[in-house]
Order: C-alpha cells, then structure tokens, then sequence
C-alpha cells in the first residue's frame, strides 16, 4: 500500500513537471518573472523583518519600486535564492529517476517510504513548491533577526554621512559612527551608535557617505615603539 501510493506520487510528479517542463520551453520569459516575484517577496520579508526589528513598519516607506528590487537589498539573499533555485532542480532531477515500482519491494524502500508516506497523501507539485517557499521565507526571516542583532551590538561596517539640511534639534549636519540598516528608493534607514537608535534619511538629504577604516591597534603602536627604540639608541651614543 505504501509503495503503491509512492508510485502514484512520483508518477502524478512526474506527469506535472512534464507539463511545467514544456510549459517554461514555451514561456521562458513568464517563468523567470515569477521566479524573481517569488524572490521579491522573500526580499520583502527580509526588509519587514529587519524594520521590525527596529520598530519601523517597512509598508509605510516602501514602493512598487522597492518591491522590485526587495530581492536585491542584501547579497547573501540573493546568492541564496539562487543556489537554492539550483538545488531544487538537481534534487527533482535525481528524485525522477528514483520512482518506486510497487512489485520490487524492499526494506529500505519500505522504510523510507513509510515515513515519507504522509506527503503522498498531498498534491506533489502544490505541496513541494509550498514546502520550498516555505523554507525560503523562514531563512529570509532569520537573515533579518541575525543582522538587526549585528546592528545592534555595532559589529558592522560604520559610516561617517553628511546631511545637506539638519534633520535634529542639535542643527547636526554629520553623524559619525553610523550603520547602514538599510534603503528604499525614498530614505535610507541608519542606524546611530551613538544614540542607539534607528534613523530615516531621505535620500536627497544625502550629501555625503563615507566608510570609517578602523586601524588595528597593533599597527598603530608598532611604528611609535620603534621610534621610541632609534631616539633612545641616539642618546645613548651621545
């Protein structure tokens, strides 16, 4: 019974994804988009997340145009999303080959099988694209929960940004030691180390944003431990 309805499933797969197969042959360009929607909106949690994080709601700053690119806003996602898209068609690739054939039962199948034996019970291609999206989303969310918490224990890059107009009451025009949370096409979201605390820039405030290189402390002490050495070995000499 079991191994029957492993047969039923991977042949119902199977038929599916040979339909899908000759359907993306004939509209390559429809399946790439929905492909990068599915991505945009694994983006799109990854930014409500973060914001979260921080007591910002993304829907109230974001745009058609921020969607788009939601799949862009941070490398990892994207070489993710796109690995995870390979791996998903290697796997269906090697999983095609493997259909059970009910009349050569054996314990491994039996016992894989048995225990796979409630999916069968599903839709394959509803339930495995469900499962994948699934699983994306919840590493999108957890990308954002990891970084808000890198943010916050000021472990990332810092900035230096200068302002055209004040956005304070103290009439400040540059903020040193900033983190860059995030953008959107209308502000970017810092994060001030000094204030603790998240800040909305619009974007055409913006006059200036410039990386502040930490200098090892080793390096910096070398060069004034050997000078100390040469001026004491020239008043020893005289």
């Amino acid at each position: 019974m079991i191994l029957e309805a492993a047969h039923k499933y991977y042949s119902k797969l199977h038929e599916d994804l040979l339909v899908m197969q000759h359907y993306i042959k004939n509209n390559v360009a429809v399946f790439i988009t929905i492909l990068y929607l599915l991505g945009s909106i694994a983006g799109v949690i990854y930014l409500a997340t973060l914001l979260n994080n921080f007591s910002v709601n993304v829907f109230q700053h974001i745009e058609l145009t921020d969607f788009l690119l939601a799949l862009l806003s941070h490398p990892v996602l994207v070489l993710t999303y796109t690995g995870f898209i390979m791996l998903v068609a290697i796997a269906y690739a090697i999983e095609l080959k493997r259909i059970p054939d009910p009349k050569k039962p054996t314990l491994w199948l039996k016992i894989y099988h048995s225990i796979n034996y409630p999916i069968y019970l599903l839709n394959p291609i509803y339930s495995i694209f469900s499962l994948l999206f699934l699983v994306l989303c919840i590493f999108s969310f957890s990308l954002a929960v990891s970084d808000s918490k890198k943010i916050k224990n000021k472990i990332t890059q810092n900035y230096s940004l200068s302002l055209n107009e004040p956005i304070q009451q103290n009439k400040l025009t540059l903020l040193v030691e900033v983190q860059i949370v995030t953008s959107t096409a209308r502000n970017l979201f810092v994060y001030d180390n000094k204030q603790d605390k998240l800040l909305i820039i619009p974007q055409n405030n913006i006059a200036a944003l410039i990386p502040i290189i930490e200098m090892n402390k080793d390096v910096k002490t070398k060069p004034d431990t050997e000078q100390i050495k040469t001026d004491k070995a020239v008043l020893d000499k005289s």
